[in-house]
């Protein structure tokens, strides 16, 4: 039985940068019906589309920095849903992994999914979350989805406090609940269904690497954050921002 107690120190297997065969990429592509399934695409855009929406209004562009990209499917659904608001809103996102293998095979597979409109929408980049290789308030917003639980606590708190340096308008983190009910199921999910043998490690562990709010709250606060807003969302999901309606 696990604990859920404390943050696990385990490490997924997504995080060996010398797995770099179907093993990684197959396990990428399965993490997108994941993210649609259990509500990560909704979480993120419940705090995004505001902002993008306000911004819209004085015809202003909207860069963002996607940290932890993965697979890119988080940059796909906000240049997707952007374009087909009327008018369109125009975002531009710079997303990025440290594992060059995934930002390879991310490129990719944004060439095959996007329209050759809005692949220019999007650059995939090999940067590392701890060393942000950008200047002071060069976005407008930085997002962090099912990221920052790869990391122990000082870790994250250093990723936050670079996420909120580089960002003029705040910051998005949606991140797991660590919670029995968010453990057991998705370890059951992938196991009924033909998950990958990384995702069926992964998944129950990313939970276990999963937060409580003290424990985000230490991290927001540890980074210097300033009036940021914490809420539960579906399923067993954090969203935690410091980003402004009004996108001035």
């Amino acid at each position: 039985m696990p604990s859920f107690q404390i943050r696990t120190n385990q490490d997924e297997l997504m995080d060996d940068f010398s797995i770099q065969d179907e093993r990684l990429t197959d396990a990428l592509e399965q993490l997108r019906p994941i993210n649609q399934l259990f509500g990560g695409y909704a979480t993120t855009m419940e705090v995004l589309s505001p902002f993008l929406k306000a911004r819209s209004q004085s015809n202003q562009i909207t860069r963002i920095l996607d940290i932890g990209t993965g697979i890119g499917d988080f940059p796909e659904y906000i240049v997707r849903w952007a374009a087909a608001q009327s008018p369109a809103i125009n975002v531009e996102i710079v997303a990025i992994d440290a594992n060059p293998v995934t930002v390879d095979y991310a490129r990719e597979a944004l060439k095959k999914r996007l329209p050759a409109d809005l692949q220019t929408k999007i650059k995939v980049e090999v940067a590392d979350a701890l060393a942000l290789p950008y200047a002071d308030h060069e976005f407008d917003i930085a997002i962090a989805a099912m990221f920052l639980h790869h990391f122990a606590h000082e870790n994250a708190v250093q990723i936050v406090r670079s996420m909120q340096r580089i960002s003029k308008h705040g910051i998005l983190i949606n991140d797991l609940h660590r919670h029995p009910f968010a453990y057991y199921g998705i370890y059951a999910l992938t196991r009924l269904l033909p998950a990958v043998q990384m995702v069926r490690n992964d998944a129950p562990l990313s939970v276990l690497r999963g937060f409580k709010s003290s424990e985000l709250k230490s991290i927001a606060e540890s980074a210097g954050l300033i009036n940021f807003l914490l809420k539960w969302r579906y399923a067993f999901r954090w969203v935690l921002n410091t980003i402004s309606v009004s996108g001035r």
